[in-house]
């Protein structure tokens, strides 16, 4: 930059003119870092300034801090690179020390000066390696960035225990609602079925006590009937008595007769129909009654199977060649081996006048001290034995 280039020259001295140069200098730095500053800055940073300088509220704006980065600053994986490098070249030189060691009396003087100048060499370059460390800015920079780089990895730790533990949240609360959604369908399930098991049951009754109904009703309609034909046989009486006109008694006696015995007949049978109406109710009642236990019993059977999947897992089919399992249980399939075993369990009992008492036999878990009067002898017995 020609920074004499706007300048007209004035006749001065040698010493004022340098003066006039310095100055003019000075002043195009000046000038210079201004519109590196402005250059630098960016358009929201230059707009805000305008505005705030158009209001009359100008306040400059605050300098972020920065981090001073040393000139000869490492990163991480660099310094781990270089310090790899120097932990290699250390074996290096312990491996050519033994070799000098092991050989140091077969070994020519030519091979011992070519020894070392890689010892010489090695040497040079771990020195120049390690004069990279030896700045304590660039020290500084390092833990700063070991420090933030232990900061970061915490964080995520943090971050990923969080998610983890969010997850596992996530999944009680989703085995929760499931259980809680199991458990209302359950519960629905048994209504409808109780509800069908009480149609079912009503449908039954109803298709058992519709022939009694029926017959119930056939008497009823004949005895109906029958009072009618009374009835209509007074109103003709009547009607003839008063038109003055005889009637036969012969024929009102058998009349009578007749409709008494219909009378009675369709009582009785009335009556029958209802004691045997009142039977089928009463077995009706007596079977629901025992529908419903027999349906309780189901329940709880269903029950203690859920328990004993829940304590003792699914019951699997044992195969064939658990020659354990099948000779632990033999005496449920076999009579042969239950005699066996209760004839070896018999052997320790002993006659009820003998001191000692019977012993308890080998492998049985013994009773609690708290045990009934029955136990209490053989606990006694079987103690001193043990004693």
């Amino acid at each position: 930059m020609n920074f004499f280039a706007h300048h007209q020259p004035v006749p001065t001295t040698s010493r004022h003119a340098s003066e006039v140069a310095t100055q003019i200098f000075r002043q195009n730095v000046d000038k210079t870092h201004v519109l590196d500053n402005i250059y630098n800055k960016s358009n929201d940073e230059l707009w805000i300034e305008t505005w705030l300088q158009q209001n009359n509220i100008y306040r400059p704006l605050p300098n972020l801090k920065k981090i001073n980065v040393p000139l000869n600053a490492m990163t991480i994986h660099e310094a781990k690179t270089q310090l790899n490098k120097c932990v290699s070249l250390m074996g290096s030189l312990n491996k050519i020390q033994q070799d000098l060691q092991r050989n140091v009396a077969t070994m020519s003087s030519t091979e011992w000066k070519q020894k070392t100048v890689d010892i010489g060499m090695i040497k040079d370059e771990f020195t120049r390696i390690m004069c990279k460390f030896d700045n304590a800015e660039v020290l500084k920079h390092l833990k700063v960035c070991i420090k933030n780089r232990k900061k970061k990895r915490l964080n995520d730790r943090k971050r990923r225990d969080r998610k983890i533990l969010e997850k596992q949240e996530d999944v009680e609360k989703r085995k929760k609602l499931h259980k809680e959604i199991d458990h209302w369908l359950n519960s629905k399930k048994e209504e409808v079925e109780k509800v069908k098991m009480e149609e079912a049951m009503q449908k039954d009754a109803d298709s058992v006590l519709s022939e009694v109904t029926k017959k119930k009703y056939d008497a009823r309609k004949q005895l109906s009937l029958i009072s009618a034909l009374i009835k209509l046989r007074l109103v003709r009486e009547n009607v003839a008595s008063h038109r003055g006109e005889k009637t036969s008694s012969e024929d009102k006696r058998a009349f009578n007769i007749t409709t008494e015995k219909l009378v009675k007949m369709w009582e009785n049978s009335l009556q029958v129909y209802l004691k045997e109406e009142q039977g089928l109710k009463l077995m009706l009642e007596k079977t629901q009654t025992e529908d419903s236990k027999q349906a309780r019993l189901n329940k709880e059977r269903r029950l203690v199977e859920e328990w004993k999947t829940v304590l003792f897992g699914q019951v699997h089919a044992v195969p064939t060649n658990n020659s354990t399992y099948w000779a632990l249980t033999a005496a449920e399939r076999e009579l042969e081996t239950f005699i066996a075993i209760r004839k070896s369990w018999d052997t320790f009992l002993v006659s009820p006048n003998n001191e000692n008492g019977s012993k308890i036999p080998i492998g049985w878990i013994l009773p609690d001290v708290n045990s009934n009067e029955a136990w209490t002898l053989y606990l006694d017995n079987s103690n001193a034995l043990l004693g």
